[in-house]
């Protein structure tokens, strides 16, 4: 699965802060995606976490909690269209 339709989002410079503009930037980008037979949640935030230079279990950087937000929130997204 290539990730990279999260670029522009990640690109944005309060991507990580939960504004109401960056929440709706990242579902964009979720919706292009998580239908897609091979769509990880996890691999969505592996690919984050590499492209802004988080390591594996860092769990104290800046950015890792807010990733793990939108892991869950991609896992939400993709089980509720499972149930559709």
């Amino acid at each position: 699965m290539n990730y990279n339709v999260f670029d522009p989002f990640l690109a944005r410079e309060t991507w990580h802060t939960s504004h109401p503009n960056d929440e709706r930037a990242f579902y964009r980008c979720l919706r292009e995606v998580v239908e897609h037979q091979d769509f990880s949640p996890d691999g969505m935030g592996q690919y984050m976490r590499d492209s802004k230079g988080v390591k594996s279990g860092d769990y104290d950087h800046p950015f890792a909690l807010h990733i793990r937000d939108l892991v869950g929130k991609a896992w939400a997204v993709r089980e509720y269209l499972a149930t559709d």
